[in-house]
């Protein structure tokens, strides 16, 4: 150990630039996974948070929320299949919205308004979720407030890109004007502000936009299963009873969304590339350190010190280059995404983290295995011939 620190002293700014290279990898690795995990909870947020363990799509619409549109009387046969305990419709569509003054205190509860918008106000794009506030389609959790409970009421959650809504903000849509009574996390659809209403205002808001008395058809119906049933045994069982539809429980709703797979697939190969190099640079650096000193480690050998004395030396190296290194990197990464939290809206996960760093101490330990097979090649006989060869 004492060799292991005495040669990083001593070769301070050899050992500094590995520190760093392996400090900008980490930081690299952190930042796409916090991007990546921002950008994927922005689009499963809203499903993946809900209360509803199934979600019945239109089979014509392989998956897909945003064009899935089913029969009126679809609802009623879903109810009616075995394990079903509640069923909601759920509405999905995207609007613009404008914001109405400034937040309201108290807990903002209040009722519908036909225009009321005040001119100049703020302008967004809003996902609306209409559904049943009591059933299968708002979210499991509300982080602030409570469900909306009275129609112009509605349960503001977005993405970590969006600027949030405060609870007794008015917002009009379609000349509606909703009131924000409650907050929920991670539950946005579309990476967009979403905001959950009842579904008969969603009706409403649907119709002013088309300009007439229109049907408005469900996107999707929300299922709670059964006590005792499987999510998963109930899709199946409703996929075989009800035509017309297909029924998915939660997790294999998340996978099925459009762009989720490619996403993560991206990523993926970004994040083994730089695992790649990780173990590249620290296995060549620790190898070309360890053919340089080969002389002085014969020497070594020859006066006592056994191949485990040395082999230490160089893992203590490796394991304070790399360490020292991913905790930098760690540091400046969050640094950075507090500094662009507006901009990126990412935030490092203290899980993902730890387990990014203890995959790279353990990348750079595996890759020294070649200056370790270099130290067991050492023969002390060596050290008698002219020259220490």
């Amino acid at each position: 150990m004492f060799v292991a620190f005495k040669e990083i002293r001593r070769s301070l700014g050899r050992f500094s630039l590995l520190t760093l290279a392996v400090a900008l990898l980490v930081l690299l690795l952190l930042f796409f996974q916090a991007v990546a995990g921002t950008l994927t909870s922005g689009l499963t947020g809203g499903l993946e948070s809900s209360s509803a363990q199934v979600f019945v799509y239109d089979q014509q619409a392989r998956s897909n929320p945003a064009t899935s549109v089913l029969r009126p009387e679809a609802q009623q046969e879903i109810a009616a299949v075995g394990g079903v305990a509640a069923t909601s419709p759920i509405g999905l569509s995207v609007f613009t919205a404008r914001l109405v003054g400034s937040a309201a205190p108290g807990d903002g509860s209040g009722g519908a308004q036909s225009g009321g918008a005040q001119s100049g106000g703020a302008e967004l794009d809003v996902q609306l979720v209409g559904g049943d506030p009591s059933g299968p389609s708002v979210p499991a959790k509300v982080a602030d407030g409570r469900l909306p409970k009275a129609p112009g009421e509605a349960l503001f959650s977005g993405s970590a890109f969006d600027t949030p809504i405060d609870i007794g903000r008015k917002v009009a849509v379609e000349g509606m004007t909703f009131t924000v009574v409650g907050s929920a996390d991670d539950a946005a659809f579309n990476v967009l502000p979403t905001l959950y209403v009842p579904f008969e205002d969603y009706v409403k808001v649907s119709q002013e936009r088309a300009g007439s008395p229109v049907d408005v058809p469900p996107s999707l119906i929300g299922v709670t299963v059964a006590d005792g049933a499987e999510p998963a045994e109930v899709a199946q069982r409703l996929n075989e009873s009800v035509d017309g539809i297909e029924a998915l429980d939660r997790a294999d709703a998340v996978a099925a969304l459009p762009g989720v797979g490619q996403i993560t697939q991206s990523f993926t190969i970004l994040y083994l590339l730089l695992y790649i190099v990780v173990a590249l640079v620290t296995g060549v650096f620790f190898l070309i350190l360890t053919v340089q000193k080969e002389d002085a480690l014969v020497l070594l050998r020859a006066v006592g010190a056994g191949s485990r004395d040395v082999i230490t030396s160089v893992l203590i190296q490796v394991l304070v280059v790399v360490g020292l290194g991913a905790l930098i990197g760690s540091a400046v990464t969050a640094g950075l995404l507090a500094l662009s939290r507006d901009v990126f809206g990412a935030g490092l996960s203290p899980s993902t983290t730890a387990a990014t760093v203890g995959l790279i101490v353990v990348i750079g330990l595996v890759a020294s295995v070649g200056a370790v097979r270099r130290v067991l090649a050492i023969d002390p006989v060596r050290a008698t011939s002219k020259g220490g060869r």
